[in-house]
């Protein structure tokens, strides 16, 4: 499995319906972030795949001074049972491992970064997310980012 807990006691754990809130909703340590607007589920695999595609934008940071913090990790064991066997006995084999989100989170930040890149980095990962995403920077617009092809462009600037 490409990421998970180094250590944890369980290989099941009970999925709740509500997700809490995090404390996440504020950009903590970049410039700008790509918000989720409604509760998210993501696989390991989903955010591998963020991982390695937002990597591509933070290429020689040693020149360039970029730098890419991702805000989330699967804490959440999924098991499964194989296919055709009969209901019961117990929960199954582990099978991914998984993140629950409540909207409003940032999924991911970028410091150092022009906006006119960052804007197409955060177009282009608000498709592969399926819920509606908002591009977040610090001090002087917004992007609203409609998930799927469609993408609505809400831009404020103030110089």
């Amino acid at each position: 499995m490409l990421l998970q807990p180094r250590k944890f006691k369980r290989k099941s754990k009970q999925k709740n319906r509500t997700v809490y809130k995090w404390t996440l909703n504020k950009l903590t340590y970049g410039d700008c972030g790509l918000k989720s607007l409604q509760p998210l589920r993501m696989s390991s695999r989903q955010i591998f795949r963020f991982k390695v595609f937002l990597k591509k934008a933070v290429r020689k940071p040693d020149i360039t001074g970029r730098l890419v913090w991702f805000n989330t990790f699967p804490h959440l064991p999924l098991t499964k049972k194989p296919k055709g066997q009969r209901m019961g006995k117990g929960a199954g084999k582990l099978n991914s491992w998984q993140i629950q989100m409540r909207g409003g989170v940032f999924i991911f930040e970028f410091k150092n970064l022009r906006p006119g890149r960052a804007i197409k980095f955060f177009k282009r990962a608000a498709t592969k997310i399926p819920t509606p995403t908002l591009v977040h920077f610090n001090s002087f617009q917004r992007i609203k980012l409609n998930g799927g092809s469609r993408v609505n462009t809400l831009l404020r600037s103030y110089w």
